[in-house]
């Protein structure tokens, strides 16, 4: 029995000094930057008013003992009303605070503190403090950039900042935890897919959280998507919230709508319910490109074989120069660079952004320097599939900070060496060219008679490759090559199975065939390989018989 005694005694312990008015929300890291908008707000839930003359506000910082600021002092005769609520803050809160400092608070995990004249101390801590005396029994949550820690409900007071605390949307001067209410979870809302083109299908989605007392019930919540402009919000799509929502609940909530024109766009997505005490947080705002962004994803090099480097080919959308320094290069994992020397990219001409500018062109010769630009840090980009099939994100984001193109590629089928580049149809797949096209166009595929030519069938004497070409009458295909000698036995694999265009070529290495002459079969797969197409070619390799 007095194994439980302690966990009891906490339970009904309390953080509030009695009878006065008490901590309610603290907002110590706004979003950007904090300069203006931190505020400390005191609740009076008292039923007569409340003097606090002479009240320290003190600013913790939790590394060592001791270290406590003053932040402001209440002057003398202040008075908060019974059940008012009053704000400390800086010059930029809104609504104006009551009274005006610049706090500086620390970010977690630290503390602020209230001292009465009378000695009296209440402490509010956020975060994973070492020294008990810059919290009430645990420490609150350290809540993310933008959110306060709010008391929720309004009045708690179980015995630890940790139960009295939670991470909320800032409300300075209004009810915490009011009856109806809901809000986006900062940093959900998100639209898919990020670059449309006018006129197409997109998804807006976020995720709204029950920030109010009562539930929500099932279709009492609607969201309404549009962009933002001159006369006001133009719908793009709307739609009825199915399911409840119960306090402190949160659900991914999303709706179709359609692109706008092109252009750089704000959209708009609001949730609305009925009595909501405060609306303004079921507003969010996501600005996003539609159509066709200036700078292009060409030709991604993400396993390079041949010392080069990895490096990524990008084109020029525009009528004008582009000046490549103004542009960020990102990978899936966050890493990004970008250019630092300036390199102007003419309309409609291509560049290349590389990790090794020197080893590219040693491997490449021909290249136009000029147009060749070092992007540090490089974005290391990822050589095979994670499970959702995708081996790695490239997104281009321009000087706006939005992105300007954005490819997911996989690594599957993919030949180790061999680039993967952007077709005419907008599908990415292994370039034609097993050394891919650098400052070059895709190439375009001969026409041939069939499905399958060698173009190449008497090599030159020394040469161990040739060039071959496909036809196949789907849009795209799987294909896999292999060589057999003139008795039908298997000699070699010269292309594993890769996904291509319907039309395309490419060059195999027959060094290893050894001299003389050899077939080569083509075997194609439609894309749902319900359909097959095997042609053979026979080719003579140089060194044999002539």
């Amino acid at each position: 029995m007095s194994g439980g005694l302690p966990l009891l005694l906490l339970s009904l312990a309390s953080c509030v000094p009695p009878a006065r008015p008490m901590v309610s929300e603290v907002l110590y890291d706004a979003a950007g930057d904090d300069e203006g908008f931190e505020f400390v707000e005191l609740h009076n839930p008292l039923g007569t008013p409340a003097a606090i003359g002479g009240l320290r506000l003190e600013s913790g910082d939790g590394a060592g003992p001791g270290r406590w600021a003053l932040r402001w002092t209440a002057p003398a005769g202040t008075v908060i009303a019974p059940g008012a609520r009053y704000v400390v803050g800086g010059a930029r809160v809104v609504p104006a605070p009551d009274a005006t400092a610049e706090l500086g608070l620390q970010n977690g995990p630290d503390a602020v503190r209230f001292v009465w004249p009378d000695g009296v101390i209440e402490v509010v801590g956020y975060g994973t403090l070492a020294l008990g005396e810059y919290a009430c029994g645990a420490a609150a949550v350290d809540a993310a950039s933008g959110q306060s820690i709010a008391r929720v409900p309004d009045g708690a007071d179980r015995g630890a900042n940790a139960l009295d605390f939670r991470a909320a949307t800032p409300s300075p001067g209004r009810a915490n935890q009011p009856r109806r209410h809901v809000a986006w979870a900062p940093g959900t809302l998100a639209i898919e897919p990020e670059i449309a083109p006018p006129g197409a299908p997109v998804r807006v989605s976020g995720v709204a959280v029950n920030a109010g007392a009562d539930s929500i019930a099932p279709g009492a919540l609607a969201l309404t998507a549009g962009v933002r402009v001159a006369n006001g919000i133009d719908v793009r799509g709307a739609t009825v919230i199915p399911d409840a929502i119960a306090p402190g609940e949160s659900l991914r909530v999303e709706v179709a709508a359609v692109a706008p024109a092109a252009g750089v766009v704000t959209w708009i997505a609001r949730l609305d319910l009925a009595g909501d005490e405060s609306p303004e947080a079921g507003r969010d705002s996501l600005r996003v490109r539609v159509g066709a962004g200036p700078l292009a994803l060409t030709e991604i090099q993400f396993h390079p074989a041949r010392g080069e480097g990895e490096w990524i080919e990008v084109e020029n959308r525009t009528d004008s120069t582009l000046d490549l320094a103004g542009f960020v290069l990102r990978d899936r994992g966050g890493t990004h660079g970008s250019a630092k020397v300036p390199r102007p990219c003419p309309p409609g001409a291509l560049a290349l952004l590389a990790q090794d500018p020197a080893a590219l062109l040693l491997a490449y010769p021909r290249l136009d320097t000029a147009r060749v630009a070092a992007v540090t840090p490089w974005p290391s980009l990822n050589n095979t599939n994670a499970a959702d099939g995708i081996a790695d994100v490239v997104e281009l984001g321009d000087a706006e900070s939005l992105p300007s193109d954005r490819v997911a590629y996989s690594a599957a089928g993919v030949p180790a060496g061999v680039p993967v580049e952007r077709s005419n149809d907008d599908r990415w797949r292994a370039a034609a060219d097993p050394a891919g096209t650098p400052l070059e166009s895709p190439r375009v595929p001969p026409a041939i008679g069939g499905a399958f030519a060698v173009l190449t069938p008497r090599p030159a004497w020394g040469t161990t490759s040739v060039r071959i070409a496909w036809a196949l009458p789907w849009p795209s295909a799987l294909v896999r090559i292999d060589a057999y000698d003139l008795s039908g036995a298997r000699i070699a694999s010269l292309l594993p199975e890769t996904d291509v265009a319907g039309r395309g070529e490419s060059t195999l290495g027959v060094g290893p065939l050894g001299p003389g002459l050899a077939v080569l079969v083509l075997r194609a797969d439609s894309p749902a390989r319900d359909a097959r197409i095997t042609a053979s070619q026979v080719v003579r390799v140089p060194g044999g018989p002539r």
